[in-house]
């Protein structure tokens, strides 16, 4: 592991991995959600069909998007954790910037659900049921 690893640093790929992918993914599945919404009329013709390929093809493209998205949100907390387990100071000093309400704000739509918590365990089922959260 390289050294000079800070908390402020393990904060910032907290941050990456916990707030800013997954909230970027929901992007990606409010947008999916949106298209598939967009079934247009009933009938067979020319110009519907074209759309139910298009619309087929963006659902499947925002899916795989925000797909790949919370993969990297895991690999840097898989990465996050790996300093954690290692360097001691710098995961004390992590814990600390998150329980500062003025580093970190408790307020739901700034900061991620606390893990485990209701909203957290709604937000991996939805994700992995494809509504994205």
């Amino acid at each position: 592991m390289p050294e000079g690893v800070t908390g402020g640093d393990l904060y910032a790929l907290w941050r990456v991995s916990e707030a800013l992918l997954p909230r970027v993914a929901d992007v990606y599945y409010d947008a999916n959600r949106l298209v598939a919404a967009a079934d247009g009329a009933s009938g067979l013709t020319f110009a519907l069909t074209m759309w139910n390929t298009l619309r087929y093809e963006l659902q499947d493209m925002y899916a795989e998007i925000g797909g790949v998205l919370l993969d990297g949100a895991t690999a840097v907390r898989d990465a996050r954790l790996a300093y954690e387990a290692t360097d001691a100071e710098a995961a004390s000093e992590l814990q600390g910037l998150l329980a500062d309400p003025w580093q970190n704000s408790p307020d739901p739509a700034i900061a991620p659900p606390a893990p485990g918590s209701e909203r957290a365990i709604q937000n991996l089922i939805d994700t992995r049921r494809g509504d994205g959260g």
